[in-house]
């Protein structure tokens, strides 16, 4: 599958009901039970907004979505599709997010759609994106999404205002970056990285105060780092010197001499307005022919979240904590959500694993760690339990290539 494009209300009315008549059997029950497919073409044609998913010129994927109840600011889905070798792959994650953006965009304060019993696979879908199941309609369940903040569009414009400086400084109630993160992560990101790395240089994006840029320094003899704050920048060259070049620019502006063979991206895209932009600037401007960008993100369903969200402390895995949005976050990524960004910007996984089984939050973490309860050897089994179970780690990591 190569990339796939996304765009808003460009289908055809032939091509909607050529794609409706292509997945007409993926639904429960199928659509043309329920409905007069030529006629419900035209309907959404007419009257909804569709959110679109293309490779090429086919349309693998479509929601559609009523959005003229401006008195009530709800809108309501009518109708989400994808073709058979598509479904499972994050296309219907997106178009939902589209929705909801564009929704949010567009001042609706939520949106509303019915979803029959029988099909799990739609129910789980809408429950992680953030659905809630309102009431029961006969053989459908009525779920609602409440609109919150402002469109990522809308954040985007304001990005300029950020205090990149003060986004990473320490909070009374939560720290950027732990010693867990130093002496316990850092080391085994290495450990996961090194077996990819390609002979050649490197660029580091999002590169703090050089800590984990200091342990890239046996691999690599030619390092650009691009930093957005400068007080950052300034602690980083007072441990590196003159061994790596910095750069100190927002990714979306920055301007660098070439291409890289090595891309690292190491819990940053979390704290981005617009990933996707930047994982295209990645793709089509700095990562080279066969050069691959190591990704990590925290993951959302660590089990010290999963703890976390069972104690009430958070409202659901995915939550981006009121400390967490201090620091710039944005999002939490899972496995599927970050899948989901990486072929949007244009790139291919062709490694994906997890960093550190975590059942503990990382100020527990900094305590323990100075007590001897803690051995080499029981960091060592969590790292490899890590391996084993990647949707349970501390860190979510993925190896990227040009698709």
């Amino acid at each position: 599958m190569t990339a796939l494009i996304y765009k808003t209300k460009t289908a055809s009315k032939e091509e909607v009901y050529s794609h409706l008549k292509k997945c007409d059997g993926n639904f429960t029950p199928r659509l043309s039970s329920r409905v007069d497919l030529l006629e419900y073409s035209n309907k959404i044609f007419q009257k909804s907004v569709s959110f679109e998913a293309w490779e090429g010129s086919i349309l693998v994927g479509m929601l559609n979505a009523y959005l003229n109840d401006m008195d009530n600011r709800t809108g309501f889905i009518t109708n989400v599709s994808i073709l058979g070798e598509y479904m499972g792959k994050g296309v219907a994650s997106i178009l939902l997010e589209m929705c909801i953006d564009h929704a949010r965009k567009h001042n609706f304060s939520r949106i509303k759609l019915e979803v029959s019993r029988e099909s799990s696979p739609a129910i789980n879908l809408y429950s992680k994106v953030g659905f809630k199941v309102m009431q029961e309609c006969g053989d459908n369940l009525l779920m609602e999404y409440e609109i919150k903040g402002k469109s990522t569009e809308g954040v985007r414009n304001m990005k300029e205002k950020r205090d990149y400086d003060n986004e990473m400084r320490d909070t009374p109630e939560h720290k950027y970056a732990y010693n867990f993160d130093f002496d316990v992560m850092h080391p085994f990101m290495i450990r996961s990285f090194r077996l990819f790395f390609t002979k050649g240089n490197c660029l580091e994006l999002g590169s703090f105060k050089g800590d984990f840029t200091k342990r890239l320094l046996p691999f690599f003899d030619d390092i650009t780092c691009v930093e957005t704050s400068r007080e950052a920048i300034e602690e980083a060259r007072k441990q590196l010197g003159d061994r790596v070049r910095h750069v100190n620019s927002l990714f979306e502006s920055a301007r660098l001499p070439g291409r890289y063979e090595n891309v690292i991206l190491t819990h940053v895209l979390e704290h981005l307005d617009d990933p996707i932009a930047l994982l295209r600037r990645i793709n089509d401007e700095w990562l080279a022919d066969g050069g691959s960008l190591f990704l990590v993100c925290p993951n959302a369903n660590a089990p010290s979240r999963q703890i976390a969200v069972k104690m009430g402390l958070i409202s659901h895995n995915c939550a981006v904590t009121k400390p967490e949005a201090e620091h710039g976050h944005r999002r939490t990524y899972s496995l599927d959500t970050l899948e989901r960004d990486v072929r949007a910007g244009g790139l291919k996984v062709v490694h994906r694993s997890g960093i550190f089984f975590k059942a503990l939050a990382n100020f527990q973490w900094d305590r323990l760690l100075k007590t001897d309860i803690i051995s080499r050897e029981y960091l060592e089994a969590c790292y490899e339990l890590g391996q084993q179970y990647p949707d349970l780690c501390s860190s979510i990591f993925l190896v990227c290539r040009k698709a």
